[in-house]
């Protein structure tokens, strides 16, 4: 397979599973909802109350910090084989999870720069509905799923 399919597919799969995992594990799954309780119940609550601001991502290892940490190097454990068949799709995932956590923290941290670049993630938190906008990079497959939904008012603070 050559490079840059590598890398196109990787980029896909990266954004579908962190469509994936945002929707179906750290928010509607019974199974897993003691586990994930902190993301959904304290990450969620504290941007909703703080406009999208979470202080908790003002530290790198602080708790928050380091549970996107914890399971994003999960993720690439379990992809560590790839890395011996397609050296490069596993080199875009871990570009990919790099991409997802600094722009998750620094939406968090610098809430302006959040609402400009990623804007659907900012709708997410805020938002009447928080079953949207699942996707934190980008939203492509919330618009192919149907699941991105924007309103500018909330994302310029009317």
């Amino acid at each position: 397979m050559t490079i840059v399919i590598q890398v196109l597919l990787a980029w896909i799969y990266g954004h579908l599973l962190e469509y994936g995992i945002h929707k179906h594990i750290l928010h509607n799954n019974k199974k897993f909802n003691r586990i994930f309780k902190r993301h959904f119940g304290t990450h969620h609550r504290i941007s909703r109350k703080n406009d999208m601001y979470d202080e908790n991502y003002i530290n790198p290892f602080s708790i928050g910090a380091r549970f996107e940490l914890i399971g994003l190097s999960f993720l690439l454990i379990i992809h560590l084989p790839f890395i011996f068949f397609y050296p490069y799709f596993f080199a875009m995932l871990v570009v990919s999870a790099s991409i997802y956590y600094i722009a998750h923290r620094t939406a968090h941290i610098s809430v302006e720069w959040g609402k400009k670049w990623l804007p659907w993630h900012a709708a997410h938190h805020m938002g009447k509905n928080q079953h949207l906008n699942w996707g934190v990079r980008l939203p492509i497959i919330d618009l192919l799923l149907g699941t991105y939904k924007l309103k500018r008012r909330v994302v310029e603070n009317e």
